[in-house]
């Protein structure tokens, strides 16, 4: 059995390797994974957006609420989100426009209990072109 191989590319010593991530034909422009300090909020800045993951608790289920807190900050509420094992989106959703194009965020959040540092995945993509 032979090893795979792939040559070429544009690639040099003294310029950067060009990366590009898609998933379900989005634009991956942002995907990390954060510990908050504490049981503070997350703040995520995309251009000129702000996205604030402000954590909860009201001893129900998991939920999540989303809030406008002027023309670009959005506000994602999210109660009961308390557990070691991780909950969050399902599937992505749709967070507004940027360059023309739908913007999508995913995310996951774990954390040892309601007063402890949460872990938090998050993925931001660009969807299909909108006017």
């Amino acid at each position: 059995m032979s090893s795979p191989n792939i040559s070429g590319g544009i690639a040099s010593a003294t310029s950067p390797i060009p990366i590009k991530l898609v998933t379900a034909g989005r634009d991956v422009i942002a995907s990390g994974s954060v510990i908050t300090g504490n049981n503070s909020n997350l703040e995520v800045y995309i251009a000129q957006f702000r996205f604030v993951f402000n954590f909860l608790v009201d001893g129900a289920t998991h939920k999540v609420a989303y809030r406008n807190d002027g023309p670009t900050t959005l506000i994602l509420d999210l109660y009961n989100f308390v557990d070691a094992l991780p909950a969050g989106t399902t599937e992505p959703v749709k967070m507004g426009k940027l360059l023309g194009r739908q913007l999508y965020v995913s995310f996951f959040v774990s954390a040892l209990g309601p007063t402890s540092s949460k872990s938090v995945t998050y993925t931001f993509s660009l969807g299909e072109a909108v006017a």
